[in-house]
């Protein structure tokens, strides 16, 4: 059973995401500045977030600013510009030109860049050259062209676009790469600067199918009919509560929010035990992602995805559909983005939310009595799913009975693909179907947590488990115990994994005690932690900086949001963490941030062909010392029927 309810869209929160109006009357404020002209576009138009102290002041039914910030282009002239709104007032507070800063790609420049760039005629020279006349089913995917140092590229807002056949209108295009021929494109006036055709000699199109859509008879054919149908039921009704955005689910209190970069944000993450509500976190999203392609033939090095900064993943955010994408007793959150005219564009179901049962969680037999003790568990499941290109993100942040937060990305899709050359052939990457290769790549996350454990004055501490020598400490060989370090400033705070010693981290509050006198805490289970494959001195390492540790930590600032930094699009690298980390700020006892790097290395396999299986990555905060003991002890003891 299948039941759906939506959010409100009032303004209940000061955190609550703009209006559909607020949007429109923040571009009307910008369109009538005096620096604005015919040719201006938008990217950003999103609140500009209160202070902390007054969210910690602020209680329900208290008036509140509503600010705004919008990030503005003009493509003659290629200015940036950043400005402040007070909407309440109807007032441009302030606004500044940002030097060097290039936009996000947006949405409808792909759309445009695609069709364009099918009608030039260099583009359909070097498709006849290939055999192919008819450009019907063309598929060109604009892909963000990074920076490498090229000079003609300096001043211009590019992508570099790839090419695909498909041999019908819904054929899966990546079962045809068009090797060798690229084409770079200029955003902002809307042209074809060079079509690149690479190879010295063509590459034959591969033109088998492989598709993988019921809508095709030999898929259609094999499709199974044993599966019997699985009910999701709660009679009662779900267990959590919606006020607008805020959510209540039996212990947990929180916000929730969407922007256009970030997608599905977590906001003043809240546990309720023994009667008062305890902060954990303040703040909790995807702050940026990295997608770095291993294959150096022709232009395959070009492909590094940012898919946070230089799209937006909330931009790209799918409509969730019941039953297929979410099932139970559902509850939908819209998001809202704009477009480059400056208007509100709906994403309907952008954020899901449902209870799942989530097995056993905790049992015991005592063998002396043999009276069984058994509670299941269960876990409020609030997601978002991007299409990003090719690829299909799946955001799902997992809150726990026993205060565990939970994210796992889920990622599936369609691999990236390239013809078969002789420079790369099957070396690097998989060769997936005759002429098909699936390039190495690797998935890289950074996750932003605004850490508030039990109030705001926290810190970062990091755990290895020693092992001491034989001797008069180690008599036997056995012992071994954990040695934690307080992570003093930003540089020591510069972290990556030890498998030797069992690491991990840790976030605490010095001024709050537990039973036992000591920190109360949450310890950050990391089990997605990979190695980066692009060498520190290309600018790529630049760019990407927070790939190059596991761990992070910085003292809050509101300004500083974005790991790769504000601007990410054809970057040189000269903003971001590993920027901010130099000046190796204190880290004891105040407002931090930890940021978590981890993600997937994929080499492509058969299986992942020619759509591919859902595969995983994530990390959880599960509190360590935060309680006394077991918070759980107060679940009913479980039965058939339910829980209790």
């Amino acid at each position: 059973m299948n039941v759906m309810d939506k959010a409100s869209n009032r303004i209940t929160h000061p955190l609550d995401p703009l209006s559909a109006a607020e949007i429109e009357a923040a571009v009307a404020l910008v369109r009538a500045a005096e620096f604005a002209t015919a040719t201006l576009k938008f990217e950003t138009v999103e609140l500009h977030y209160p202070t902390k102290s007054f969210i910690r002041g602020w209680k329900k039914g208290q008036d509140f600013p509503r600010r705004a910030f919008v990030c503005c282009y003009d493509v003659s002239t290629g200015d940036v510009f950043e400005c402040l709104l007070d909407l309440r007032a109807g007032l441009l507070e302030s606004h500044k030109t940002v030097p060097g800063a290039r936009p996000a790609v947006m949405v409808d420049e792909i759309i445009a860049c695609a069709e364009n760039v099918a009608q030039h005629p260099d583009f359909i020279a070097a498709m006849k050259k290939r055999g192919i006349t008819d450009l019907t089913n063309i598929q060109v995917d604009p892909f963000s062209a990074g920076n490498f140092g090229f000079e003609d590229e300096k001043d211009v807002r590019v992508v570099h676009c790839w090419v695909f056949w498909r041999n019908s209108e819904h054929d899966n295009g990546y079962a045809h790469p068009v090797e060798g021929l690229n084409v770079l494109y200029d955003l902002n006036r809307e042209e074809v600067i060079q079509v690149l055709d690479r190879t010295p000699d063509v590459i034959p199109v591969p033109m088998a199918e492989h598709n993988y859509s019921v809508r095709f008879d030999e898929i259609a054919k094999d499709i199974r009919d044993d599966l019997k149908a699985i009910d999701i039921r709660q009679p009662d009704g779900p267990s959590f509560t919606v006020d607008g955005r805020e959510v209540g689910w039996l212990n947990w209190r929180f916000h929730v929010e969407f922007t256009a970069r970030e997608g599905l944000v977590l906001n003043d993450l809240r546990f309720v035990h023994e009667g008062r509500e305890r902060p954990v976190l303040y703040r909790a999203s995807i702050a940026e992602m990295v997608v770095p392609y291993g294959d150096p033939s022709y232009g395959h090095y070009r492909k590094n995805a940012f898919d946070v900064g230089e799209y937006g993943i909330g931009r790209l955010a799918n409509s969730l559909t019941l039953g297929c994408d979410c099932r139970g007793h559902i509850h939908y959150f819209d998001g809202l983005v704009v477009d480059t005219a400056g208007q509100p564009m709906p994403i309907e179901n952008a954020i899901c939310m449902h209870e799942e049962d989530d097995g056993m969680l905790w049992k015991h037999t005592d063998y002396m009595t043999m009276d069984v003790e058994t509670r299941r568990s269960r876990r409020l499941v609030i997601s978002s799913i991007a299409t990003v290109g090719n690829y299909e993100y799946g955001f799902f942040w997992n809150l726990y009975l026993d205060g565990t937060i939970e994210l796992d990305v889920k990622l599936t899709g369609i691999m990236n693909t390239g013809g078969l050359n002789s420079v790369s052939g099957e070396k690097y990457g998989g060769h997936v179907a005759p002429g098909v290769v699936a390039p190495n790549h690797l998935h890289l996350f950074c996750a932003r947590l605004d850490s508030a454990i039990d109030g705001d004055a926290n810190s970062a501490v990091e755990v290895n488990v020693i092992q001491p020598p034989m001797g008069p400490e180690n008599p036997n060989g056995n012992a071994f115990y954990a040695e934690e370090t307080v992570l003093t400033s930003e540089k020591a705070a510069r972290r990556r994994r030890n498998a030797e010693t069992e690491r991990y981290w840790k976030l605490i509050n010095p001024g709050s005690a537990n039973g036992m006198g000591k920190p109360v805490g949450y310890k950050l289970m990391a089990p997605s932690m990979v190695r980066t494959f692009h060498h520190p001195e290309t600018l790529l390492a630049k760019r990407a900086a927070f790939t190059a540790n596991h761990v992070w930590v910085t003292p809050h600032d509101p300004e500083q949001r974005y790991p790769a930094g504000d601007y990410v699009n054809q970057s040189r690298g000269d903003d971001g963490i590993g920027v901010w980390t130099e000046a190796d700020r204190p880290l004891e006892n105040t407002d931090i941030v930890l940021w978590h790097t981890f993600g997937i290395v994929h080499l492509p396999r058969l299986e992942d062909w020619p759509v591919q299986p859902r595969v995983h990555c994530g990390f959880s905060l599960m509190a360590d010392g935060f309680f006394d003991r077991n918070p759980t002890l107060d679940m009913p003891p479980s039965t058939d029927g339910g829980p209790a």
